[in-house]
């Protein structure tokens, strides 16, 4: 009974130490605030050195942290970087592991913020394009400096142009509207609505050049009598990469509106959602324009259509009538025009 009991004891113990490591890195996770991405354009041989703000925004606790620098991919076609977090993988092509100098530890103090200096310098024999790591923020949780990811967003996204020509090439791969699922990360591809009218515009390129794209596109969206019914004029508003090998899909809503929301802390944030359209029952035709090149390189043009149905079940629900009734009044005709004939035939016999 007493080894039972002894067995139960170690179990709370180490349940508990868990709970507290969970809740600690959570604290911690909730306390960082940092720069999301730096972006900067170096030529070969040259250098900068810059700053990283990073505040805890907890008022009762020290945040002790280790940096380092990891590669990064695009995890899937939304953007949302796919971390390399072995210790020993390779450089990726577009790696800056080794362009990168800063501190390996900070602490800092609670409710303070403290401005961490990186240093980049690009290699004299770099060829143009683009070049891309991340700096992440890992907690050091005790004297053994054993260290916890804090979360996959704590990284400070880091991009470097170096100009010259370089290989850009975007290709188109889709266009149309789209219904994004309730997760916000992916959706469906559609050219029919029964029971809500399109609200999103999506579009996928594949990026296989040697240089991140921000591409500028803009969208036109006519009736079937070939009137302009709506015009996005910013159809990258969030003004997001397509990253070298990826395959992008750039998402506009159709009537942007701003919302104020509530963060989690409580206090008032202001968020873009697509807002209710007004098309009406039929057929319409949306034409794509995408303009990209940058480091000096010359500005290229992607154009794409398509075409999606408007079709309420109230309004095909009177259109199965009316075709009904149409075929009634045909069918009536007929017989009409049957027995007027068989009439007239028999007045001759």
């Amino acid at each position: 009974m007493k080894k039972i009991f002894r067995v139960l004891a170690v179990l709370v113990a180490v349940f508990s130490l868990v709970i507290t490591q969970v809740q600690h890195i959570n604290a911690q996770s909730n306390a960082l605030a940092i720069t999301p991405r730096k972006d900067y354009t170096l030529k070969p041989g040259e250098s900068v050195t810059d700053t990283l703000t990073i505040t805890n925004q907890d008022p009762t606790s020290p945040l002790n942290l280790s940096l380092s620098i990891i590669d990064f991919s695009a995890q899937d076609e939304s953007g949302t970087p796919s971390l390399q977090l072995d210790e020993n993988a390779s450089n990726t092509p577009w790696s800056i592991r080794d362009f990168v100098t800063l501190p390996d530890q900070i602490t800092i103090e609670a409710g303070k913020t403290v401005n961490v200096p990186v240093t980049i310098q690009v290699p004299a024999d770099s060829g143009a394009g683009s070049y891309y790591s991340a700096i992440q923020y890992s907690s050091i949780t005790d004297q053994e400096q054993n260290r916890v990811n804090i979360s996959a967003s704590s990284v400070t996204l880091m991009f470097v142009k170096v100009p010259g020509t370089a290989k850009q090439q975007l290709t188109f791969e889709q266009f149309g509207t789209f219904v994004p699922d309730a997760n916000g990360i992916s959706g469906t591809f559609a050219g029919l609505f029964f029971n809500s009218r399109p609200k999103v515009m999506a579009y996928r390129l594949k990026n296989d050049g040697n240089i991140a794209e921000q591409p500028n596109a803009s969208i036109v969206i006519k009736n079937s009598f070939g009137k302009e019914v709506y015009v996005v004029a910013n159809a990258n508003p969030k003004n997001q990469l397509a990253l070298r090998g990826q395959t992008r899909r750039f998402e506009s809503c159709i009537i942007p509106e701003t919302v104020e929301q509530k963060a989690a802390n409580g206090t008032e944030v202001k968020s873009v959602v697509c807002g209710d359209t007004n098309f009406s029952p039929g057929r319409y035709t949306a034409q794509l324009s995408v303009l990209y090149g940058e480091n000096g390189n010359e500005t290229r043009e992607i154009t794409a259509s398509s075409t999606f149905w408007y079709l309420p079940w109230w309004f095909v629900g009177l259109a199965v009538a009316g075709i009904a009734v149409i075929i009634g009044i045909i069918v009536l005709i007929v017989r009409r025009v049957q027995d007027y004939g068989a009439r007239k035939t028999r007045k001759r016999r």
